[in-house]
């Protein structure tokens, strides 16, 4: 963890200027100073920021926050989707698509994953360089979601773009540019899945989307909400799994130890990839609506706040995780306190598919090419809400 920039130091000043790109390069020492300052942080741009662990995670599972009274700005679809939605609707959706990631199905998942992964890596072994976000953790993750919703895998870059445009409008520092660009984003995706939704009315199989359709025939699902979840899944579904694979990789190229440990003993591998998740969050934070005034540590979160709590934040409180910027394996408790998952009802669906991709991923590639190394620069592609790696060049001998 870096020092703070000395021209943030004073109290007169913005505590997170979401918009410096020296914020988003490494925002973690901003974190800290207002972790230390107070428990609730109101921004300049008219958020409220909680960044303590304990505080977020008591109000992630408070039921005065709302996720259906935020104004979702630019991305408005996703209040017909699970996202957007709280009791009973969001426990009606959710319910849905739950049984698609028991553990007995992200077996079948992992098997899937398993051949894209091969796939990548088989080329990788004839030419001897891998870009990892590129030939493996993206096409993998894309793919296998692709399948679940039993779905093409066309337009893959296309679609990635999208999610990564419509990100770039959700976050406070969102310019006129980011939010027109997320607006192109949104009428392509809703182009894009009217399609796949018209195809496979016409021809259905056994994917997840047909079981929104089969909701959508019972009167379980609105129209909306298949057009909406399925949006939800096809553009966010690899999103934070492509990080999760690429950080992970990255830093364990940095520690091979480690990576031998977790090819050699797979009771690790929890713990390496919730310690993977917990050090660079790929979402830093989750918004809400408050309802009704909130008592956050003896200072009022007020009703009408859009509060924005920081889970990358909260993965770095010293409270909780000792010595936060070191990336340690024998971390206690780090599988059940790590936010990156957030939490309560709208806790991440996919987390246990999450997992099992992660331990796929790194598990073949560092087994296959334990020589492994950096073969160039890694270049990221940072804002203040999502963590993100555009190129990682591996050798492999």
């Amino acid at each position: 963890m870096s020092e703070l920039p000395s021209s943030a130091q004073s109290d007169t000043l913005d505590l997170l200027p979401f918009a410096d790109a020296t914020y988003q390069a490494d925002p973690y020492p901003y974190y800290q100073r207002v972790r230390d300052l107070t428990p609730v942080y109101e921004s300049p741009l008219g958020v409220h920021v909680i960044a303590r662990h304990a505080d977020i995670f008591n109000l992630l599972r408070d039921p005065r926050l709302s996720s259906r009274q935020l104004d979702f700005g630019v991305a408005s679809i996703f209040h017909d989707s699970v996202l957007g939605q709280d009791s009973p609707d969001h426990g009606r959706l959710r319910k849905i698509s739950s049984s698609w990631f028991t553990p007995a199905r992200v077996r079948d998942w992992s098997v899937m994953m398993q051949a894209y992964v091969d796939d990548a890596l088989d080329v990788a072994a004839e030419t001897g360089s891998l870009e990892v976000c590129d030939d493996l953790a993206f096409p993998a993750t894309f793919g296998t979601m692709a399948d679940i919703l039993g779905v093409g895998k066309h337009d893959a870059a296309l679609c990635r773009q999208a999610t990564l445009d419509i990100g770039r409008a959700l976050r406070p520092a969102a310019t006129e540019a980011d939010v027109e660009g997320a607006n192109t984003a949104f009428m392509w995706y809703v182009d894009y899945i009217s399609d796949l939704v018209a195809h496979k009315r016409a021809h259905p199989g056994d994917g997840l989307l047909d079981t929104f359709l089969e909701a959508e025939a019972t009167g379980v699902m609105a129209t909306a909400e298949v057009m909406a979840t399925t949006t939800l899944f096809y553009a966010v579904g690899h999103l934070d799994n492509s990080f999760m694979i690429e950080n992970g990789i990255r830093l364990l190229l940095d520690r091979p130890a480690i990576a031998q440990a977790f090819v050699a003993e797979p009771d690790l591998r929890e713990q390496i990839i919730a310690e993977i998740l917990r050090i660079d969050t790929p979402e830093q934070f989750v918004t809400r609506y408050v309802t009704e005034d909130i008592d956050v540590d003896g200072t009022i979160l007020p009703a009408g706040a859009v509060a924005i709590l920081l889970i990358g934040s909260g993965n770095m409180d010293e409270r909780v995780f000792a010595q936060p910027d070191e990336f340690d394996i024998t971390r206690p408790n780090v599988t059940r306190k790590h936010l990156a998952f957030s939490g309560g009802q709208h806790g991440c669906a996919g987390q246990v598919l999450a997992r099992a991709q992660g331990e796929v991923a790194l598990g073949s590639f560092f087994s296959r090419f334990p020589a492994a190394h950096l073969d160039g620069i890694v270049e990221v592609d940072n804002t203040e809400f999502i963590r993100g790696i555009r190129r990682l060049p591996v050798a492999i001998r």
